[in-house]
């Protein structure tokens, strides 16, 4: 009974002591993970965007898909507060420094793109059809609100 406490309370610390590595070695986002991980969020937010746009001009069937792809974009979004740490705009990156220079814009560009996404989302949810065309041009402009102001220009 003795040893069976003792081995418990040896595995109790042992995950303890994984679990707290693990948060140390979270906490230590390098600035280039930082920017190599919201270039991955955003390369995913271009495939619901793209997926969602032929949903929504009639080029696929599968409104459940629709539903999937807005809910995922909006998912998405609702994350990028967080993907622009101080220090993250490094060499290689398509981040603007009006970014952190201008901390109040930013936000309020991506408390747009989140209400968007989420309107998005609720009309994919509808099936409503106008309503779901609608709703997508707004993510559009406020996609392009925010990279026309905060993101290098692209070719």
């Amino acid at each position: 009974m003795q040893a069976a406490k003792i081995r418990a309370s040896g595995m109790f610390i042992a995950i303890l002591g994984a679990f707290a590595y693990s948060v140390v070695a979270i906490a230590e986002t390098t600035p280039q993970d930082a920017s190599d991980y919201r270039k991955s969020v955003m390369t995913t937010l271009k495939g619901h965007i793209g997926a969602s746009s032929m949903h929504v001009r009639g080029l696929v069937d599968g409104q459940e898909f629709l539903v999937k792809h807005a809910t995922g974009l909006a998912n998405g979004v609702s994350e990028l507060e967080r993907l622009f740490p101080a220090g993250s705009n490094v060499e290689g990156s398509d981040a603007l420094p009006i970014i952190w220079e201008q901390p109040e814009q930013f936000a309020a560009a991506i408390e747009k793109a989140v209400a968007a996404t989420r309107k998005f989302a609720e009309a994919a949810e509808s099936g409503d059809k106008e309503a779901i065309a609608a709703a997508f041009r707004d993510v559009g402009g406020s996609c392009r609100g925010c990279h026309d102001t905060f993101r290098v220009p692209q070719d």
